[in-house]
């Protein structure tokens, strides 16, 4: 199992990041590598909250995720339920926290690769390729945001 975890600060505050980053927008994504994001079922509250379902494209790979905790403008949960890629996903969240003026977020994910012989090794390459890729989005959100 692999533990993705980065994080960033953004001079805005807390709502302001929550909503670019948490709350599904029709217009374009924020970040050059998300290629799309939609709404494949929505939860009881609607479609902003726990048990929606969500599907992404981040670079070449495809999500299905489900948001399983949602506390605003500090938290969010989701699973990865289906992707292009075949992993367990164990965890993916984002925690806001204001501070300095600001906000910290906090992009985690762990996963594992499911492959026989290979999966230990892709697992290492997937994390630093997925971190990177996570990191580059959150830059983006910030200089979006600072402008």
């Amino acid at each position: 199992m692999e533990t993705i975890d980065v994080g960033i600060h953004i001079q805005a505050p807390i709502e302001q990041v929550w909503d670019s980053m948490a709350i599904f927008h029709e217009e374009q994504p924020l970040a050059k590598e998300v290629k799309f994001l939609r709404i494949l079922k929505e939860g009881p509250s609607g479609i902003n909250g726990v048990g929606t379902v969500r599907e992404a494209k981040i670079g070449m790979t495809k999500f299905v995720e489900e948001i399983v905790a949602f506390d605003p403008p500090n938290y969010f949960e989701y699973r990865v339920r289906k992707s292009t890629v075949p992993m367990k996903h164990d965890l993916g969240c984002f925690k806001f926290e204001s501070t300095n003026g600001g906000t910290d977020v906090r992009w985690i994910s762990r996963f594992e690769l499911p492959w026989p012989v290979i999966g230990k090794m892709m697992e290492k390459y997937a994390c630093r390729n997925m971190g990177n890729t996570f990191l580059s989005i959150l830059k983006q959100i910030k200089a979006y945001l600072e402008a």
